[in-house]
Formats: C-alpha cells, sequence, structure tokens
C-alpha cells in the first residue's frame, strides 16, 4: 500500500463520528416518546402561553419511564398537573416537583423517536462524507501541485471511499438496531412493513 497521510486521517474522523454517533444512541429511549408529548405541553400564564420548558425543568431519573418535573413557581403547579391529567399521565405532587409515571408509548408516538434517530444517522452520514471528500479533495490539490503522483491520488481515493462504505454500513446497522430496541418486536415487523420496502 501506498505510504500517504490522507485516507489515516479520513479514517479517524469517520471512526471520530461512529463514537460520537454511538454516543448519541445511547441517551436515546423509548420513553422519549412520551417526553417529546409532554415538552408539548403549553400553558396560559397572564394570558400568554408558555411552554412547560419555560416553567419547569424536566429530569430523566434512573428508573424507566419515571420523570420529575422541577417547576419554578409553585403558583404553576395546578395550571401543569391539569395539562398532564389531559394526557392521562399518572403523577404526584411533592413540593417543587411533580412525579411523572410515563405509560408506555403508542407507535405514532415512538415514530417520532424513530425519525429523530433518523436525523442523527443522517447528520452522522454527512459527516462521513466530508471526511471522505476532505481528504480526497487534499490529494487532488496535492497531485496538481505535483506533491504526489497521480497513482497515490488514485490509491487514496479508492481507500476512502472503501472506508466510507464501510462506516457507513456500521453506522446504517447500529441505527437499525436502536430502532428494533426502541419498537420493540411486535412494533418492529409493523415498522419493517412500512417503512423498509428493501427489508
Amino acid at each position: 500500500m501506498v505510504d500517504e497521510k490522507y485516507s489515516p486521517q479520513a479514517e479517524k474522523l469517520m471512526e471520530n463520528t461512529v463514537e460520537d454517533f454511538e454516543e448519541e444512541l445511547a441517551d436515546v429511549k423509548a420513553s422519549d416518546a412520551n417526553l417529546n408529548v409532554l415538552r408539548g405541553v403549553r400553558i396560559n400564564i397572564q394570558g400568554k402561553p408558555r411552554r412547560l420548558v419555560d416553567v419547569g425543568d424536566i429530569k430523566k431519573t434512573p428508573t424507566k419511564n419515571y420523570i420529575q418535573i422541577l417547576v419554578f413557581n409553585t403558583d404553576h403547579i395546578s395550571l401543569l398537573t391539569e395539562k398532564i391529567d389531559e394526557l392521562e399521565f399518572p403523577f404526584e405532587i411533592d413540593g417543587q416537583f411533580i412525579n411523572i409515571n410515563l405509560p408506555e408509548p403508542n407507535y405514532k408516538q415512538l415514530m417520532e423517536v424513530v425519525d429523530d434517530l433518523k436525523r442523527k444517522e443522517n447528520s452522522s452520514l454527512s459527516r462521513l462524507t466530508k471526511a471522505k471528500s476532505e481528504a480526497t479533495t487534499r490529494a487532488r490539490t496535492a497531485l496538481e501541485n505535483e506533491f504526489i503522483t497521480q497513482g497515490v491520488a488514485t490509491a487514496v481515493s479508492r481507500k476512502c471511499t472503501a472506508l466510507h462504505e464501510e462506516f457507513t454500513e456500521v453506522i446504517r446497522k447500529l441505527t437499525l438496531d436502536k430502532i428494533k430496541s426502541i419498537l420493540g418486536p411486535e412494533y418492529f415487523e409493523k415498522y419493517k412493513t412500512e417503512e423498509l420496502d428493501f427489508m
């Protein structure tokens, strides 16, 4: 193999992209579906609509599907609990906290989490493409300036293309595995039928 510095840099960037993506995936949970519903809650304060995040801080807990809202002003607790009641989420009030036990999300809600996963996947795939094109562009410039030969530039291009395909496959597999774990077996079958026509 020709000794060149372009493809190893691309490979390092691609490895970093996969590591970052794995970290992002670790934070995504099925309970996020109902969390998104909760984040969409609006209450009226002095005639002005306010989002839940404007009046309280949502905290995830280690317990599955169990979250806490720290309400900044206790006067707003009754307004919030009224909306949470409408969502039919079981809750209890503990001082400044509203403790909510989120129910298992339905398919439509889970698909919102899947859509978010797909956005993260696309962002990571774009980073892979950028790493590939930066390396090949630098090699092309080096060739034009006669720092490297045509043979080296061709080798760089081939190597970067192979790396891009390899890491794209890794990211696609990570995404699909995460979608499986988010949807569960039954919903995943439905997803395969409705969304994954290539499966």
